[in-house]
């Protein structure tokens, strides 16, 4: 019987009959058998029948998936003796003790034509030191979608040509000591770009213009970036937009960068609550935008100033999506005269359906309510839910809605309280 891999205790073969029966399947249902089992009970069948001595070494698409328990050395084992192709890897956690094991099986995969990579970085508590990926990821030019997090990676080479099949691209808490611009190189070499995720980057400041970079994929169909300072990130013409979520903080500067998603059909911005409408300016129309949802206040004249601003370059939306953050206890009064001063007559023109969570339903907020209604022609549901804290009751708020006129005979108002179950 074969040695079992680090790790793992050798299995006693079946009796007789039963390893008959094994060996008499053809080899293609052994492969869809093998195929559909977890790696590690895969692997274990080697000690079931001599007809399966070695079989899932040489079966086609098995899913490396690994985690936390998985021995370090059992995984370069199984990676070494695989005979095909790789196309799937994924390790939910890489501890520390693995850091450099975890360079192996990169050099490995790159060797065998990886296409599917999602590996987890997990350093202790009193870690340090982030580890640095083996300059062998950039040489797995096979790869279609790539998952990182809680690493650094490393200067590209010289010469670098980029990644050609990657659709997917998903970095998170992941590190780029070299600056943006090496982050902006990736993305730019991987033309067949069509999902990028981009989570708690670390990225280096700079005050000198040189920590400016540009987000170009032509093919980008969905865009995510979050909880990174501002240092500069600008989007160039992102034609094949279909959806882009933007929830980190952004300056003046950024409403010049809007233009490159304006193709978007669903938009998610996060509008930090300040002093200043951040998106005064804006001249690009949303022309195929349906579906907007803001992180704002509708407290304070600045946050509904930004609101606006998009509401009358987004003519054919139907669904808005509001979720309220009053983090800011200092509010304004923006009564129902200023938000009339603020239409036009193909404003939500389109909209069918509005959901606001998390009021706490201070008066400028039921007066934007009361806005809505009174304008949108086309409407069929607003949905209206609380703050647990509202100091309203429920009956207060329902008759207060009620009375509140509608543009729309069709347009029905929803309500409920949030809580914690």
């Amino acid at each position: 019987m074969d040695a079992a891999p680090p790790g793992q205790r050798p299995r006693l073969p079946l009796p007789g009959a039963a390893a008959d029966v094994l060996e008499s399947l053809p080899p293609e249902l052994l492969n869809a058998i093998l195929s559909r089992l977890p790696l590690r009970d895969a692997v274990r069948t080697s000690a079931l029948a001599r007809a399966w001595r070695r079989r899932w070494q040489s079966v086609p698409s098995l899913k490396f998936e690994w985690d936390e328990r998985a021995n370090p050395g059992a995984v370069t084992c199984v990676l070494q003796r695989y005979s095909y192709p790789v196309r799937e890897f994924r390790h939910s956690a890489v501890r520390e003790a693995s850091f450099r094991d975890s360079d192996r099986w990169l050099r490995l995969l790159e060797l065998k034509g990886v296409q599917i990579l999602h590996l987890d970085f997990r350093r202790s508590h009193r870690g340090l030191v982030v580890h640095t990926l083996d300059s062998s990821i950039f040489s797995c030019r096979e790869l279609t979608s790539l998952y990182l997090r809680g690493c650094d990676v490393p200067t590209t080479p010289p010469g670098f040509a980029g990644l050609p099949n990657l659709t997917s691209l998903r970095l998170s808490n992941v590190g780029f000591p070299e600056g943006a611009r090496e982050l902006q190189l990736l993305i730019a070499t991987s033309p067949m770009l069509e999902a990028l995720s981009l989570t708690l980057l670390r990225l280096p400041y700079s005050d000198d213009g040189n920590g400016h970079w540009v987000i170009q994929a032509p093919k980008l169909r969905f865009f995510h970036i979050a909880d990174i300072l501002y240092h500069g990130w600008m989007i160039s013409d992102l034609p094949s937009l279909e959806e882009a979520r933007i929830e980190c903080p952004f300056d003046h500067d950024f409403v010049k960068h809007m233009a490159g998603l304006a193709r978007a059909r669903s938009l998610h911005l996060e509008i930090e609550v300040g002093d200043d409408n951040i998106l005064e300016g804006l001249s690009c129309t949303f022309n195929d935008l349906k579906c907007l949802t803001l992180d704002t206040s509708l407290s304070l004249l600045s946050s509904v100033l930004s609101v606006f601003c998009l509401l009358r370059n987004a003519p054919k939306l139907e669904n808005l999506y509001f979720e309220v953050n009053d983090i800011s206890s200092e509010h304004d009064e923006v009564d129902i005269d200023f938000l009339n001063a603020q239409w036009t007559g193909d404003m939500l023109s389109k909209l069918i359906c509005i959901n606001v969570v998390g009021m706490i339903c201070t008066l400028s907020e039921m007066n934007f309510i009361k806005f809505v209604l009174s304008k949108a022609r086309r409407l069929e549901e607003f949905h209206v839910c609380i703050d647990e804290d509202c100091s309203k009751s429920n009956e207060a708020v329902v008759t207060e809605l009620v009375k509140y006129r509608r543009a729309s005979p069709r347009a029905k108002v929803f309500f409920e309280r949030m809580s914690d179950g």
